[in-house]
């Protein structure tokens, strides 16, 4: 019989072994049970997020002067707290009163009455039909303005009074649907020409006309989305225009279409349509052949946001979110997304992807002072780009946890098959060695009794 090959290492005993191979699946489940889904964090940059808006800033002292506890100082408007907020609200256009907190939805009035005290000086606004308007009177703090006095009737017969800075108008008249906006100075009583009583007192920049809301978007208006004229580079022109001074029909059309229909496509109809490139979508945008509306996914890390209440529309948007997206795709430059709503709890350089619609070029200049000119997008929300990382790795852990227990099996049934066969052997051996000793004992006892004979 030959000898057998040396060992390398000793021989390892099966209990051994076994512990072994429990503590390799344990190892292996625990590695698949510790992965998660990537969350993505905060970059150091030196820009915040979320642009810092600076706000007038208001002389309690002053506003102070102004009450309201009887109905005597409801009939009193005091001059120095008006001009006060007159000259404050001078300046407050979208952004500046979405920076104040302005609310997305009108404050009831009879809630105002009761949160008085907690509600006063906040920016609040109100729709409703122009009952009286009244002006131009002196007594303005800013050289070359007037005061111009408002009574609003609500959809539900509450009345609001307003004072503003700027003329209304013409088609702001009585009976017009209207929105005033301002700071809360006080609740006003009146006796002429109707009697009101408890009313709130806003100041604010000017009077607006105002639209009753269209139903819901269902469709694209081709020929609304035509009026937009966005081929001239020159400064000025259109395609320089911001968010706030881009308010027009066809931007309310697409937004709301995009706010309205954004449950319509599931995530994988989305992931069937193409994405903003430099090399299969720019052409095609370049050439005009992507009609305007088109929806598209952008994929980038977002810079910069801002938000922005959403000056009169008759879509029901009352918030504006302005994103900047670095689009690497599209040569790394900063795309902008805008959406019809207040976003909130975005980190910095999150990645996203936008499902949004094609509305026209933007030009903006960069801090090099090079200009750019880029597509900008109108999307129902902005949403971080998830991997899907869960289901692929609960696949793989189940494929890889039934191969490791197919091999902690066929480690089991190889061990029994050795311990199985080492123990054959073992008796294989001891009976040899049995036949061995009785053969040597029975020819020992023949050669003895040849001896005596």
């Amino acid at each position: 019989m030959p000898p057998a090959p040396p060992r390398l290492l000793p021989p390892i005993p099966p209990t051994v072994r076994y512990v072994l191979a429990c503590g390799l699946l344990a190892l292996l489940f625990f590695s698949l049970s510790s992965l998660e889904t990537t969350t993505p964090t905060a970059a150091t940059v030196d820009a915040p997020l979320e642009t810092v808006v600076p706000v007038p800033e208001l002389d309690d002292r002053i506003l102070a002067l102004a009450k309201d506890a009887t109905h005597e100082q409801r009939l009193v408007l005091e001059a120095e707290p008006l001009r006060h907020l007159l000259g404050k609200a001078i300046d407050v256009g979208p952004t500046i009163a979405a920076a104040l907190g302005c609310p997305d939805a009108p404050v009831p009035v009879e809630q105002v009455r009761t949160r008085l005290a907690r509600m006063r000086r906040q920016w609040l606004w109100y729709e409703g039909v122009l009952m009286q308007l009244s002006g131009p009177h002196a007594g303005h703090p800013i050289k070359g303005h007037s005061i111009y006095e408002a009574t609003v009737q609500l959809a539900d017969g509450e009345h609001v009074l307003a004072a503003f800075s700027l003329p209304p108008g013409d088609e702001v008249r009585a009976g017009s649907w209207v929105r005033i906006e301002g700071f809360l100075l006080k609740l006003r009583d009146t006796s002429y020409p109707q009697t009101i009583e408890s009313a709130p007192m806003l100041v604010g920049r000017a009077i607006q006309p105002d639209f009753r809301d269209w139903p819901p978007v269902t469709a694209i208006d081709p020929a609304l989305l035509a009026t937009i004229e966005d081929a001239s580079y020159l400064v000025g022109e259109k395609v320089w225009h911001t968010l706030e001074e881009d308010q027009t029909a066809a931007l309310w059309h697409l937004a709301a279409f995009a706010r309205d229909t954004a449950t319509q496509r599931s995530l994988a109809d989305w992931r069937r349509l193409p994405v903003l490139n430099a090399t299969d979508v720019h052409q095609k945008l370049i050439d005009g052949t992507l009609p305007r509306g088109s929806p598209l996914r952008v994929f980038g890390t977002i810079v910069r946001r801002t938000t922005m209440a959403a000056p009169t529309n008759p879509a029901g948007i009352a918030s504006w979110t302005v994103a900047w997206l670095q689009v690497r795709d599209y040569g790394g430059v900063l795309v902008p997304i805008w959406v019809p709503k207040r976003v909130r709890d975005l980190p910095l350089r999150a990645p996203l992807e936008v499902r949004g619609h094609f509305y026209r070029w933007f030009a903006y200049e960069t801090v090099e002072n090079e200009r750019r000119r880029v597509p900008l997008f109108l999307a129902a929300d902005l949403d971080v780009y998830q991997l899907e990382v869960d289901k692929t790795m609960k696949s793989v852990g189940l494929w890889v946890g039934g191969v490791a227990c197919a091999l902690l099996l066929l480690l089991f049934w190889s061990q029994r098959r050795t311990a199985r066969q080492a123990l054959e052997h073992s008796r294989d051996m001891d009976a040899r060695r049995r036949r061995r000793r009785e053969h040597t004992s029975a020819a020992d006892a023949n050669v003895q009794t040849s001896g005596e004979s």
